[in-house]
């Protein structure tokens, strides 16, 4: 994974040492630092070996893991990496910081198969592969070297000591054996250690809408009046009201509330100073849409709601041809009403013409509307109707790039969500409208937000997708979807921090976003930043009172602050009583776990209405069986857990899976086959999971490894799991202490005395 910092730290390992590597690559990327971590030696190839040169050239540090792997192998594609920063060395001036050897167990300096320059730096030793709060502090000693002036040091190129004030120089480290017999309890020890950082969380008020003084050029356009003789133009006015944001988000002068925060005011009664403080704005727009025949007028007026001063108001009477010239003259006027700048550059976007075809940019305005109101991800017959007008308008006007663009976004969200239709038919017609888009015009921001689209839905490349979002947000300022998207790209790549940022951001301009108040608050709960959670779930319950997701997170930390269990259970399982649906189901069988009532739990499974399971993120639908498995496990009767562990394995080896899915679905089939009785497999399959999912998508990891456990735990290896629990309360976690502490599963360690010690000593990130 790739980032464009100057400061990113190449981490260069042989694949048996992929565990290590990834607890240190976590472990930088948790305090801000870039980790160039690929894990591609399997696959190769001349485009995957030039990305690895460049990284390799133009990275800040390169840390070279050593172990008794490395010393086995005596060849592999990590000697080269190692020639290759030996070489770039010779062009470095004497004592400039850049090497890093680091060893995970007890290899010797003195024997190791290494390069020469590598003895002749400092070595660091990370027992167990777990990064200590002085690793992560000598990194970045390092980074911040390379912005001073070099010191003289012993190797051409290579860093030694006096090139990072405070670190020690190198000692003779114990002999291999002494590291053997410290085991798994010199690596709880070590954990403890770095789980003690005192780590100080940002305010509340980070996460949610910072609290800051209205801008005098900030302004919302309410919802549009439609006052067509024909009701159905209702579409056409919410269209030039979008229309309207659109050319205004684009101002970098102006503040501008998205549509979906604004439309929550379309209908009762319009107190514009409530709304406006609600919305932290100045300015309110108010207008209204009449469209007759081959005529449209547009009327707007701009008020203080401070002073309910009119500062501006016009009304607009053209042919329908030229509607595209009311939007532009519209966002010039405000602009000038608000005393804003309008660069050159911005004037050009507003000005621009999406189609001359009226019909086709009717159903795009249909296509639009009809997107709203289906949701981010709903039924697949639902984005079959929004695809299939975008469609009709590019046939009408095939240069209707706007279309295209959307065209990639709704087909890639096809390809994203699973259930929906996770075939390579949705991915190549995202990728057709695609390049449509690029040939049509490649360097406008709505193509550049298709191509983050579709880096981020169908390819999973996190780091193209960021590139391009930001390279979007450069001409939309004010469009909250495209800085949303921006955080949800950090979040892929491992940016908790920045993710959040973004997502705070994107509130600001859009306080309405229920997929980014689920974001929000469910990355702070992986971060255990308990009390900002649940002030901001409360605060979001408001708007979304029923929201599954929000009441699941919003029950999740209160447990955490609490420990209030039977407030948990109650949660947990709302909603088990009422309507006899699957949602229903679903939350008994969560609540009976919770709860510990096994019986419960297997009763909500067999319930014919309860035709598949979620997995954690949404990534696929795991069949029943599995669940049923597990819960037969628990029960004491092997015999059912080894015919529902068959039939669930059975399932995940049949299924055709997208590469963002393929982890998770080897995870559950290493727990189905762990229920079968096949140890080996299932801790062979756990294990390459845990590697492909560390290779590909850091988020998705922190889900992964509570499954990888259960594996452990079915098979009674118990120092594997408590490894697991390590990285889980170490790392970015989406369960919390306490739930594990009352967890089925994972409360079969509580007779060890590492595990609550481990659980105690989780802090927040």
């Amino acid at each position: 994974m790739e980032s464009n910092s100057t400061q990113a730290v190449f981490l260069s390992y042989a694949r048996e040492d992929t565990a290590a590597a990834l607890r240190i690559a976590e472990a930088l990327r948790s305090h801000g630092i870039d980790v160039w971590f690929d894990q591609s030696e399997l696959r190769g190839g001349d485009g995957w070996d030039q990305k690895i040169r460049r990284q390799i050239k133009e990275c800040a540090i390169f840390i070279a893991l050593i172990s008794e792997r490395t010393e086995q192998r005596h060849e592999g594609y990590f000697r080269l990496e190692w020639k290759l920063a030996v070489e770039r060395t010779h062009l470095m001036v004497a004592g400039a910081p850049f090497l890093l050897p680091v060893v995970v167990d007890g290899t010797s300096e003195s024997t190791g198969m290494v390069p020469d320059e590598f003895l002749r730096v400092q070595w660091t030793r990370l027992p167990g592969s777990l990064p200590t709060p002085q690793f992560i502090v000598q990194v970045r000693g390092l980074l911040d070297s390379q912005r001073r002036p070099a010191v003289q040091g012993r190797g051409s190129g290579a860093f030694s000591t006096p090139a990072a004030p405070g670190i020690p120089r190198r000692r003779p480290g114990p002999p291999a054996w002494a590291w053997a017999a410290l085991g798994i309890a010199a690596a709880v020890a070590a954990g403890a250690v770095y789980l003690s950082r005192k780590t100080a969380p940002a305010p509340a008020a980070e996460a949610g809408v910072a609290a800051q003084a209205v801008a005098a050029k900030s302004i919302a356009v309410l919802p549009f009046d439609n006052l067509s003789p024909d009701k159905d133009n209702d579409f056409f006015a919410d269209g030039v009201h979008e229309e309207v944001i659109t050319a205004l988000a684009k101002i970098h002068d102006l503040k501008v509330v998205s549509r979906t925060s604004v439309m929550a005011y379309r209908t009762g009664e319009r107190n514009l100073r409530k709304i406006a403080a609600e919305l932290g704005v100045a300015n309110v727009l108010e207008g209204s849409v009449r469209r007759e025949g081959n005529q449209v007028r547009v009327t707007a007026q701009l008020i203080d709601a401070r002073t309910d001063e009119h500062l501006w108001a016009e009304a607009y009477t053209r042919d329908l041809t030229n509607v595209f010239t009311i939007q532009s003259e519209l966002a010039g006027a405000i602009t000038a009403a608000l005393k804003a700048t309008l660069s050159p550059e911005e004037k050009s976007l507003i000005e621009r013409r999406p189609t001359e075809n009226r019909d086709a940019y009717d159903l795009y305005l249909r296509a639009r509307a009809m997107s709203d109101t289906i949701g981010y991800a709903t039924s697949r017959d639902g984005i079959d109707n929004v695809v299939s007008l975008y469609e009709q308008a590019v046939t009408l006007d095939p240069g209707f790039v706007l279309a295209y663009v959307q065209l990639t976004a709704e087909n890639g969200k096809l390809y994203w969500f699973g259930h929906l239709d996770p075939t390579p038919e949705s991915r190549a017609r995202a990728k057709a409208a695609l390049d449509a888009a690029v040939r049509l015009d490649p360097n406008s921001p709505e193509t550049h937000l298709a191509l983050g689209a579709y880096a981020y839905f169908c390819d999973n490349d996190w780091a193209r997708s960021l590139s391009e979002f930001t390279t979007a947000a450069d001409s939309l300022p004010n469009d909250a979807q495209v800085i949303y998207e921006i955080g949800r790209a950090q979040r892929r790549l491992g940016h908790l921090a920045e993710a959040l940022t973004y997502y705070t951001r994107a509130m600001g301009l859009n306080s309405r976003d229920l997929t980014c108040m689920q974001d929000q608050v469910e990355t702070l709960n992986m971060m255990r930043r308990y009390p900002e959670a649940l002030e901001l779930c409360e605060r979001y319950m408001a708007y979304y009172p029923n929201s599954p997701d929000l009441l699941r997170t919003l029950a999740k930390v209160r447990f955490e602050t609490s420990r209030d269990k039977r407030a948990f259970i109650a949660a947990i399982g709302q909603g088990a009583t009422g309507t006899a649906n699957y949602e229903s189901v679903l939350n008994a069988y969560y609540g009976a776990m919770v709860a510990g009532d096994l019986d419960a739990a297997d009763r909500a499974l067999a319930d014919s209405r309860l035709t598949y399971v979620p997995s954690p993120i949404r990534v696929l639908n795991e069949p029943v069986s599995l669940d049923r498995g597990l819960v037969a496990f628990l029960r004491g009767k092997p015999d059912e857990a080894r015919a529902f562990g068959a039939d669930a394995s059975a399932y995940f080896k049949a299924g055709q899976w997208t590469r963002r899915q393929e982890a998770v679905a080897m995870a559950d089939n290493a727990l189905a086959l762990a229920l079968v009785g096949h140890a080996d497999q299932a801790v062979n399959l756990a294990r390459e999971a845990l590697e492909l999912q560390a290779s590909h998508d850091f988020f998705a990891l922190v889900t992964l490894r509570s499954r990888i456990g259960q594996v452990f735990l079915v098979l009674n290896r118990r120092e594997e799991a408590l490894a697991m629990l390590h990285d889980m309360m170490t790392f970015p976690c989406d369960i919390g202490p306490e739930e594990l502490r009352n967890d089925l599963m994972w409360s079969r360690l509580k007779d060890d005395p590492r595990f609550e010690q481990m659980l105690a000593s989780a802090r927040p990130l």
